[in-house]
């Protein structure tokens, strides 16, 4: 039985699968050891900046805020009733009812979402009142159909605290959570009376969109709450897990924080906070495991060092087995060398481990036989390329004699006092000898408004001059590249659909060429009949190959095709035109001087 041998195909693939499998199991191991820690280390870190920052513009809102309830100070009349309340508990105050809404009105922004503010005496009787909305808040905290979170007021009052109280509740009447702060007053002496105090209430939603700006609420749960109270603004799209989640720890808080301490893990979910030094509000949020495992840097980083070793590994097998692969066809290209510097007889020898490397050595040798047949075929062709090239220096003799008879006619009729027909033989040949000289398909703009010129010379004999020509041609664009008859067959057009059935004596065809901005802009205006231009426009834009091979305005289209293909989609012709008020044709190509390769000047 004849041993098969291994393809070197089936080598390779073994080799391969095996690096591969090795890396993998290499990249599952580094993972399982490092990758969790690293990515909970980092995206809580990056939770807690963002957090931080956060907490620094709330606290700058409450500042803000707080500054402008200490203005309170300056109603020296307010301060000195209240000093006398606190004297004399059955002062009249009533004097001072409307002074909050004064406040409200004219100490608060709109940015500061102000709801109610209430001013109490030092018996906590109502001094002031201001309601943004009466239906919705009641004119006593103390006398609420709803919960409003007393308690707190309550214990704040009755202890030695002279900082801003910061605390919360839910208005059921308006659906929204409300962040309440109450200021001390009293007064600045070293007796330290006691005047009553401030209560301002404000919608929550003015921390929520602070704390909108730094956390992606998408997928955290974040929410504000003092330690040992409710939560006083709460924000994000939290699934009911998350909820049931953040309520369970937010009791925690309210109700056990000095016993309990927090941890970093509820469940599937990382507990991150950040606290204030100057207030008792403390940002939480809930951030899902599964999300934390999508950051990217770490894995990026990971990724690359698995990557490295992976092509270490494969390389290491690669070299090791391409030297034991390749020495077959180390023999086999020794013998092509051979071969190639002149022993054309010399067969090589297919032999090797491979069945591959056998099956070449066969085959290149079977080439090689096959290389003499065509040797003899190519001189044959040669010789028939070499007819060729004679046959077609004969076709030049007609367009040849053609010239040189034209030139004849001229002379001739030059000669009998015939300067018209002179001159018309004379535009002809040069058109004729312009046209049919293709050698290169690159001309310049001197050559093709003389070009022009001959065209329109003989338009004018042909049709009457009856037509005025200006033009406004910049001397240096006159030796730029432009393709061989692309302003003629505008020209043409001008003449044909814009002009000759315009019944007027001021007909005008104006042709210019000047740079703008490295680009080449030749314009060609009449004042002629007019067009819809949107559809023009749309044909020169789609550049289809088909509607430039038959339909109308054929010439246009041409120009513009060929303009595109040498010099790139943003180039070629643009037509402005309205029924009536004539059109103007805008042909813009890279300024490239003659002589140049387009290719190299135009940038995209």
């Amino acid at each position: 039985m004849k041993h098969r041998r291994w393809t070197m195909r089936s080598a390779i693939l073994i080799s391969c699968i095996a690096s591969v499998l090795i890396a993998l199991l290499l990249q599952t191991f580094l993972f399982q050891r490092s990758l969790r820690q690293q990515i909970r280390t980092e995206s809580v870190t990056e939770n807690e900046t963002a957090l931080g920052r956060m907490q620094t513009d709330i606290a700058s809102f409450i500042f803000n805020f707080k500054s402008e309830m200490l203005t309170t100070y300056n109603e020296s009349d307010l301060m000195e009733g209240l000093r006398a309340a606190a004297s004399d508990e059955d002062a009249d105050l009533k004097a001072f009812y409307w002074r909050t809404w004064y406040l409200g009105r004219k100490r608060f922004t709109n940015d500061d979402r102000l709801l109610a503010m209430y001013l109490y005496d030092a018996n906590d009787n109502l001094v002031s009142t201001y309601r943004y909305n009466c239906t919705t808040f009641p004119r006593n905290i103390y006398n609420a159909d709803y919960d409003m979170n007393t308690e707190s007021v309550t214990e704040y009052l009755e202890s030695d605290r002279s900082d801003l109280l910061i605390t919360g509740y839910y208005n059921p009447d308006v659906g929204k959570n409300v962040v309440r702060f109450v200021l001390k007053l009293h007064t600045y002496d070293e007796e330290r009376l006691d005047l009553g105090y401030l209560v301002c209430d404000i919608d929550a939603a003015a921390l929520v969109t602070i704390m909108e700006k730094y956390v992606d609420v998408t997928q955290v749960c974040l929410w504000l709450q003092p330690l040992g109270d409710r939560a006083v603004a709460v924000t994000g799209d939290s699934s009911q897990e998350q909820v049931s989640m953040r309520e369970e720890v937010s009791e925690i808080i309210e109700n056990s924080y000095e016993e309990v301490s927090l941890g970093d893990e509820y469940e599937n979910y990382y507990l991150i906070q950040v606290g204030q030094e100057e207030y008792n509000l403390t940002a939480f949020a809930l951030v899902s495991q599964s999300l934390m495992t999508a950051t990217q840097q770490t894995l990026v980083r990971t990724l690359i060092v698995i990557m490295i070793l992976m092509i270490a590994a494969v390389s290491l097998i690669v070299i090791v087995l391409t030297g034991w692969l390749t020495k077959p066809l180390e023999e086999m290209r020794n013998s092509i060398e051979r071969i190639k510097n002149g022993e054309t007889d010399l067969r090589v020898q297919p032999a090797g481990w491979s069945e591959e490397v056998e099956v070449l050595g066969t085959e290149f040798n079977e080439m090689l036989d096959q290389i003499q047949a065509m040797a003899q075929e190519e001189y044959k062709y040669k010789l028939m390329v070499e007819r060729t090239e004679y046959k077609m220096l004969q076709a030049q003799i007609n367009p040849h004699f053609l010239y040189n008879t034209l030139d004849t006619m001229s002379g001739i009729a030059n000669a009998q006092n015939c300067p018209l027909v002179s001159g018309l033989c004379s535009s002809l040949s040069a058109i004729f000898r312009y046209s049919l000289n293709m050698t290169d398909e690159l001309s310049t703009v001197q050559q093709e408004m003389a070009h022009v010129r001959n065209y329109l010379y003989v338009m004018d004999v042909r049709n009457g001059s009856s037509i005025a020509y200006d033009y406004q041609i910049d001397s240096d664009t006159l030796n730029l590249s432009l393709p061989r008859i692309c302003l003629q067959p505008i020209v043409e057009n001008a003449i044909t659909h814009g002009l000759r059935n315009v019944r007027r004596k001021d007909k005008c065809l104006r042709i210019s060429a000047k740079r703008s901005a490295g680009k080449l802009v030749v314009t060609i205006s009449d004042n002629g009949i007019g067009m819809n231009a949107g559809e023009m426009n749309r044909a020169l834009e789609a550049n289809d190959p088909k509607r430039v091979e038959s339909g109308v305005s054929i010439g246009i289209l041409n120009v513009n095709a060929r303009l595109k293909r040498l010099f790139g989609k943003i180039y070629g012709l643009r037509i402005e035109s309205e029924p009536g008020e004539g059109t103007t044709v805008i042909l813009m190509v890279p300024a490239v001087e003659s002589g140049t390769n387009p290719a190299e000047k135009i940038t995209e």
